[in-house]
C-alpha cells in the first residue's frame, strides 16, 4: 500500500516539503527507525537537536506531530526518526505503517536545543526511551567533526529489549576514544549484568566532577526534573543544565 500524504499549506516563516520513506525498519518491538528522504535538487539543513513537524493525514486536516531529528546533520539529503508506538496514538499509529516508497508532508527545522559551537566542556547526555533521538543527532554530529571533548551517554530504559540503538552505541565506543556509553534498567530482565536503576541515581558513579560538565537531558518530565535536582545537589550550574521533554 502506497500512502499519500495529504498536502499542507506553506506556514509563515517555515518551509514544508515532501518526503519519501526510504528505511523503515523497527529497532524495538515499540520503536520504529524512519529514513526520510528530500525532494530530488533539495537540501535540509539543520542543527543537531533540532525537530520536524510531520503532517500526519486526517479526514479534516491534517495531523501536525513534532519528532526530534535522529540523523547527522552533515546528511542533508534525508532525516531520520525514532518513533515510539504509543496504544491508540494516532501519529505514532500512522508512522509505524509507513512503508518504504510513500510519502508525507513535513515542517522544518524547528526549536534551539542544540549545542555550542564549539563544546566549551565535555558533555554528559542523559535520556530516557525515545528522548535518546536528539542525542543519537547530536553525538554523530559531534564524532563526524572530530570533537575533542569526552562524550559520555547514560540512558535508561525498564527493560533490556528497550534499549534503542544499543550495538549502535557499543560501536561507537569501540570506535571513539572519547565516546562511552552507560546503560541503566530500571526492571531488568535475571541475565541482565548491567547497571541497574534510575538515570538520576547514576549520574555521581558515572560522571567525575560534574561541575565540569555540560548536561543535556531528554525525555519525559518526572525523570528531567528528578535529574535536575540530582545534578544541582551535586553543584552543577543551571546554565549548564540544557533539557527538552517530551511531554
Amino acid at each position: 500500500m502506497n500512502i499519500q500524504s495529504t498536502p499542507a499549506p506553506r506556514e509563515r516563516g517555515f518551509d514544508t516539503f515532501e518526503t519519501t520513506v526510504e528505511i523503515a525498519q523497527l529497532v524495538t518491538a515499540r520503536n520504529i527507525h524512519l529514513r526520510f528522504k528530500m525532494p530530488e535538487g533539495k537540501l535540509f539543513k539543520f542543527k543537531a537537536g533540532q525537530f520536524v513537524q510531520m503532517f500526519i493525514p486526517q479526514p479534516d486536516k491534517p495531523r501536525r506531530t513534532s519528532y526530534s531529528i535522529a540523523s547527522a546533520p552533515q546528511h542533508m539529503d534525508y532525516f531520520e526518526l525514532c518513533v515510539t508506538w504509543v496504544d491508540g496514538g494516532k501519529s505514532s499509529t500512522y508512522l509505524h505503517n509507513l512503508k518504504v516508497g510513500d510519502k508525507i508532508t513535513a515542517m522544518g527545522p524547528l526549536g534551539k536545543f542544540v549545542q555550542a559551537d564549539p563544546l566549551p566542556r565535555d558533555v554528559v547526555f542523559i535520556a530516557t526511551g525515545s528522548g535518546i533521538a536528539p542525542f543519537r543527532s547530536m553525538i554523530l554530529d559531534q564524532l563526524s567533526r572530530n570533537t575533542p571533548r569526552k562524550l559520555n551517554l547514560l540512558y535508561g530504559n525498564r527493560h533490556d529489549q528497550d534499549i534503542i540503538y544499543k550495538k549502535d552505541w557499543e560501536q561507537l565506543a569501540l570506535d571513539n576514544a572519547n565516546f562511552r556509553a552507560l546503560f541503566t534498567l530500571s526492571r531488568p530482565s535475571e541475565q541482565w549484568t548491567g547497571a541497574k536503576g534510575y538515570v538520576q541515581d547514576k549520574i555521581d558513579s558515572f560522571i567525575q566532577h560534574p561541575p565540569d560538565h555540560d548536561f543535556y537531558i531528554c525525555g519525559l518530565s518526572p525523570m528531567i526534573n528528578a535529574v535536575q535536582e540530582k545534578l544541582i545537589a551535586l553543584g552543577v550550574p543551571t546554565s549548564q543544565i540544557h533539557f527538552e521533554k517530551f511531554d
